[in-house]
């Protein structure tokens, strides 16, 4: 029984616990060491609280920093998986062109299969950016020249679409290239 408490308890516990067995043994407890007794035994309670609320908080700090690890992680694999295909739809790309050029040139017979090989890349997050009447946005757009106008309301609008850009899940991977229109008044002069 001595070997179990000499693991459990420290120095000065085992020196309390045996002036509490010759306490007992002499029948001779005193009022002034019962309190003491009794303030002792109170502030190892509640250093064992603190310890155990520590501990707990300690445990629920790592249990959050797992979740929020988690959670980092599943949003990396989907990024990941969002972009994994963004090297190989960069490479379809010009074919898209090529069938975007035949159909511009008046070859209807390429329709089908460009409605089906774009539906495909449509269905792996690619969208099209055919921005013609909209306001010049440099982020989406890139211009390539301007378009003199004599209309106002078109100064800084896409009047001519050269080359169609590209979204692929709401990333820019290939800006639209585009003339814009450049309103000058009748003195000659840009507005802009």
């Amino acid at each position: 029984m001595e070997q179990a408490l000499d693991s459990i308890f420290t120095m000065d516990e085992k020196k309390d616990i045996e002036l509490d067995k010759e306490c007992l043994d002499d029948s001779v407890v005193t009022e002034e060491y019962a309190q003491d007794r009794v303030k002792k035994l109170r502030e190892k309670l509640k250093e064992a609280e603190t310890k155990a609320k520590e501990y707990l908080d300690g445990w629920q700090r790592a249990q959050a920093d797992f979740a929020n690890l988690r959670r980092r992680d599943e949003e990396a694999k989907f990024e990941f998986v969002k972009f994994a295909n963004l090297s190989f739809i960069g490479e379809l790309i010009p074919v898209l062109d090529s069938f975007n050029l035949a159909l511009s040139h008046g070859n209807k017979d390429v329709k089908p299969v460009h409605d089906q090989f774009f539906s495909i890349l449509r269905q792996n997050g690619l969208e099209e950016l055919n921005p013609m009447d909209e306001m010049f946005d440099p982020k989406y757009h890139e211009t390539i020249g301007v378009v003199p106008t004599d209309e106002p309301e078109k100064d800084h609008k896409i009047l001519e679409v050269i080359q169609k850009g590209y979204i692929l899940v709401g990333k820019i991977i290939r800006p639209a290239k585009v003339k814009i229109g450049e309103f000058k008044s009748p003195e000659g002069v840009p507005l802009g």
